[in-house]
């Protein structure tokens, strides 16, 4: 479980464990950066916490980054100046001021010092009273091919010996006073007093080219213990550091379009709020739309096509400007840091569908959606500013056409709102908060209630209901419906199951719903046969509700499903007929039981007559399919007297009962009688918004 911290708790937390380890920091891996927590909660960046170890490199395979990730503590070792370093990376995340919450890593060091080598090992000792003139003929004679530069100082800093390996490496004849002086001016000042083991990495200009050398430093004592001098080894690792430079290159950088990866462009835009603290910036994060249609379509050197056009815009338009950083994020998703005083949204949008009508063979338009957000506080995480950037432009994804939206702290409260119903969601199913509510369907011709259709209610311990339409889009959007739907699938078996043999209730049937995920999710056949057989019902009680979306990317698929199921004994029925674009097709290729009319013909309109008109026909079609029909959103004496002339079976709506809990619905309809709601004049405008949360978003 990670552990989650009050801002003003963070702080505290790091000195506790301060008592324990010799480093205690906290670590944004994503940004390389170590950081405090300031007065009034600011976030102060400090260097790159890699250069602890003298590295200029992410670290490969960085422990933190990888605890970051899969919210698990990770373990490892560093070496620096012949010290060991024990580094844990504990995941954490912190909940600012602002209900939202930041991911990060606590790094905690335990350091055992000259444990790196072993020091007896490294350490040259000499017998008293030692020649220095036969010691360097001596010493000559047995390092002179060795692959490693071999350099030896006195106390006074006098060059007393160098292979013909170390004056190779620095390309100068074998003259160790020329040699001394290059190194005396190029060695770090601490490295020649410091009695200590040290190894670090040097630039060297060599014939007007760059070099890397790795010096490794140890002291040279006698045979008493006295300091008497020390020797360096140095190793060219000049091609080394090159495969390291292009390694690196490729941690931060994405392969498709040559630009950022989400790792390099969280670290230059660091690095350019840094460097610019007086510049207003904004966070511009751009998103396609349907783009995994895109690749399925056309395939993927399609949507390949696009992003590296993309990535060539922003290196065209952006790439000369050091104020300025962008890169790829993740798939279709782009960032931008940009000063305000030079972004034109409107110029950026229609250049980005420039590039998305400029691809050839496309014969549909990607939605493109820009989230733009004020950076108010250049302290501020460049992963929450990123949040805040997609999180408006997830505002346009209801909408068919192309724009951008600016963040605000509104749309940060609904995602927190969001969150916090999903946070909830599995306990209030394990608690039983998550309900069946029952609406009542009546035969047109007895007017008596026939069963019923199940809908979800949240009700919390207060008693307080959450209404549908404020958590089933959550539930839809994060993947999560298909869990709703089997628990109220569940709890109307176990109703069916307890209405067997009861005199009032045996021969009602109950619908529910199939949502358009649940196919993703489940085999459906598995589930409802699963279910009537446990709970040992007639599946003919249980009506299946199905829309014409659900099965529009596997027609074939659906077909021999719904063949199977009604083989079984369920009836089907087609929900929300006459709402979608392909019903009468889908109505041809079904051959479902019921026929459940969309409310919408029921509404006013201007054209009232038009929409009776194709009412009237859809219910001689049905029965001509020998259909039944049932009407939604039924809530007027004068309705059910049309609906009634035109043929219409059953009825269901406001004007037999609203969705009622499971003990009012078996205390109201035991007989199966009904008493149609008494409206008072000039309510039914309420009704009508009521029952459209009620039925419109079913569950």
């Amino acid at each position: 479980m990670i552990l989650q911290f009050k801002e003003n708790e963070v702080e505290k937390e790091v000195a506790r464990l301060t008592k324990e380890y010799d480093i205690v920091r906290l670590v944004d891996p994503e940004e390389c950066h170590a950081f405090t927590i300031g007065e009034n909660n600011s976030y102060e960046y400090g260097p790159s916490c890699y250069s602890v170890w003298r590295s200029t490199n992410r670290c490969r395979n960085c422990t933190s980054l990888r605890a970051l990730k899969t919210g698990m503590e990770f373990r490892k070792t560093e070496v620096k100046d012949g010290d060991l370093y024990f580094i844990t990376s504990r995941p954490i995340e912190i909940l600012r001021a602002d209900d939202t919450t930041f991911s990060c890593v606590i790094e905690m060091i335990h350091i055992e010092r000259g444990k790196g080598m072993r020091r007896d090992g490294h350490h040259a000792v000499l017998q008293d009273g030692f020649d220095k003139r036969a010691f360097a003929e001596t010493l000559r004679m047995a390092m002179q091919n060795l692959p490693t530069g071999v350099i030896w100082f006195d106390t006074e800093q006098h060059c007393i010996y160098a292979n013909s390996e170390a004056f190779r490496l620095f390309e100068i004849p074998d003259d160790l006073q020329e040699l001394e002086a290059i190194l005396t001016n190029w060695f770090q000042e601490d490295a020649l007093r410091s009695p200590e083991a040290a190894v670090w990495l040097q630039q060297y200009e060599r014939a007007g080219a760059p070099a890397s050398f790795q010096i490794c430093r140890y002291p040279l004592n006698d045979g008493a213990g006295a300091e008497v001098g020390m020797y360096f080894l140095i190793s060219d690792c000049t091609q080394d550091q090159k495969n390291m430079d292009l390694e690196h290159f490729g941690t931060m950088h994405d392969n498709l379009t040559g630009i950022y990866n989400k790792y390099g462009f969280y670290r230059q835009a660091r690095r350019v709020m840094g460097e610019n603290p007086g510049i207003s910036y904004l966070m511009v994060c751009l998103n396609f739309g349907d783009f995994k249609l895109l690749n399925g379509l056309y395939g993927m050197t399609k949507g390949n096509e696009l992003l590296m056009r993309v990535g060539s815009m922003l290196r065209r338009h952006y790439g000369m400007d050091a104020r300025t950083a962008y890169g790829r994020i993740r798939a279709d998703r782009f960032a931008m840091l940009i000063p305000e005083a030079i972004f034109d949204p409107d110029a950026y949008l229609k250049t980005v569908e420039t590039i998305m009508h400029g691809l050839a063979a496309i014969h549909f338009d990607l939605q493109i959606a820009v989230g733009i957000c004020r950076v108010e506080d250049n302290r501020t995480p460049i992963s929450i500013l990123c949040d805040r950037a997609f999180l408006a432009a997830s505002v346009l994804k209801t909408q068919e056409s192309n724009g951008y939206v600016w963040y605000s702290e509104h749309m940060m409260s609904e995602k927190i709102r969001d969150r916090a119903i999903l946070s909830r969601f599995s306990d209030a199913l394990s608690r039983g908060e998550v309900q069946i509510y029952l609406q009542a369907q009546v035969a047109a011709d007895s007017r008596r209630v026939i069963g019923a259709e199940a809908l979800s209610r949240w009700v919390c311990d207060d008693g307080r209901v959450i209404p549908p339409a404020m958590f089933i889009p959550i539930l839809e959007e994060h993947g999560k419906i298909w869990q709703l739907d089997y628990h109220i699938w569940e709890l109307a078996c176990s109703l069916l199951k307890s209405w067997q043999g009861s005199e009032d209730f045996a021969d009602y049937c109950i619908s529910v719903n199939i949502s358009v995920k649940d196919i993703y999710y489940l085999d459906l056949y598995e589930v409802f046969t699963h279910l009537v057989e446990e709970y040992k019902i007639d599946p003919a009680k249980l009506e299946l509700e199905i829309t014409e979306t659900v099965f529009m990317d596997k027609p074939k698929e659906a077909i021999l499903l719904i063949q199977r199921l009604k083989e079984y004994g369920f009836r089907i029925a087609i929900d929300d007929f006459g709402s979608g674009y392909s019903s009468l097709s889908f109505l041809k290729d079904i051959q479902a039981d019921i026929l459940k009319i969309d409310m919408g013909f029921l509404r006013k309109t201007e054209h009232q007559e038009r929409s009776r008109i194709i009412l009237r026909s859809i219910v001689a079609l049905a029965r001509e399919l020998g259909m039944p029909t049932v009407v939604e959103g039924v809530e007027t004496s004068q309705q059910v007297h049309d609906l009634v002339k035109i043929g219409c079976d059953i009825f269901q709506g406001f004007y037999f009962s609203r969705p009622i809990p499971v003990a009012d619905f078996e205390t109201r309809f035991r007989a199966g009688e009904i008493r149609p709601l008494r409206m008072k004049s000039g309510a039914a405008g309420n009704v009508e918004e009521e029952a459209e949360e009620a039925e419109g978003t079913e569950g």
